[in-house]
Formats: C-alpha cells, structure tokens, sequence
C-alpha cells in the first residue's frame, strides 16, 4: 500500500478509534494530501501538528 495512503489509516485509527473498515478512505486521503500541502510551508500556529504528521510519515 503507497504511504500517502497509510497515514491517513494510522492517523484516524489513534484520533478516532474507529476500526479500519468504517473510515471513509477518500476523506483520508484528502486529509493527508491537505497536510502535506500546508506542511511544506507551515505558518507558526502549524508546527506542532505537521511534525507529527511528518513523525506518522517517518514511521510507516
């Protein structure tokens, strides 16, 4: 499975609890692609939320 579409999974699974079967798969992914994009070039206030993007990202 591509990473891009791993993080979303993990991500929902520690925020929501939620198991895999009842995430709708296509919000995921826009979430995903929406935090790359504002982690590129994050304003102050986005820190902390893209390291740990980055660190879910890392880790997969």
């Amino acid at each position: 499975m591509n990473r891009q579409f791993v993080l979303p999974v993990v991500m929902a699974g520690f925020v929501f609890g939620l198991p895999m079967a009842a995430l709708p798969m296509g919000e995921l992914q826009a979430l995903n692609r929406e935090l790359g994009q504002l982690c590129r070039k994050p304003p102050r206030e986005a820190l902390a939320v893209c390291r740990i993007h980055a660190r879910l990202i890392r880790s997969l």
